[in-house]
């Protein structure tokens, strides 16, 4: 019978370290404290650094000022064109940068299935961009002013680079609170169902294009 019981914890210490071992890089998770939705997103990728910067140089200059554009890749599979949703069907239109300010204006509809419809609702996001010691780079939105769909609104993305590791990594960090329709009408499980796996998408995006783009170069 002890013999049973070692060999019966071996084997459940072997399938734990496995599972460890076997375990990816990629994570997301969702947090909610005090009418605030918290999200981390992490994807390891394999990439050319530099591609990847030049990936995520064109992302940030076409969600500035050809959001259409980014649909065709960096936004793909996200539903933010007027395509089906159960729940709440996004229709983004337009952006606008201004330079001076910092400020994104983005321009687009909410419809909330069954229930409204808030047209031409206006997002204005201020972007700044850091580089740190090392070549991690950030990219960060926060809202400029608080509008009927969100009140608040921060969100980092950060890329860093191999460097002496093997492994480089797409990070975002976003903090975001509804306004008062939406922190009403949007449960924890409604989060996940309508941005959480969005934020998952668009990192997948950035992966795949700079992974693509560095085997088209090999």
């Amino acid at each position: 019978m002890k013999i049973k019981k070692r060999l019966f914890l071996f084997s459940f210490i072997l399938m734990i370290v496995s599972l460890a071992k076997a375990s990816p890089y990629d994570s997301i998770s969702t947090k909610y404290t005090n009418d605030e939705f918290t999200t981390f997103c992490q994807l390891s990728l394999s990439a050319n650094d530099s591609i990847t910067n030049e990936v995520v140089n064109l992302f940030v200059k076409q969600m500035c000022n050809d959001i259409r554009g980014l649909f065709k890749w960096g936004l793909k599979g996200m539903g933010l064109a007027n395509e089906e949703d159960e729940l709440i069907l996004f229709d983004f239109k337009q952006t606008r940068y201004n330079k001076q300010t910092g400020i994104i204006k983005g321009i687009g509809d909410v419809h909330v299935k069954g229930i409204t419809t808030f047209k031409d609702l206006s997002v204005d996001t201020k972007l700044t961009q850091r580089n740190f010691k090392g070549g991690q780079r950030e990219v960060r939105l926060d809202l400029a002013s608080p509008n009927l769909f969100i009140r608040s609104l921060r969100g980092s993305f950060y890329f860093s680079p191999k460097g002496n590791n093997k492994t480089a990594y797409l990070q975002i960090f976003t903090n975001v609170r509804f306004a008062w329709f939406f922190d009403v009408f949007v449960t924890q499980k409604t989060y996940k169902a309508i941005l959480e796996w969005r934020i998952r998408q668009m990192l997948k995006n950035m992966k795949e294009e700079s992974e693509k783009r560095t085997e088209m170069m090999r």
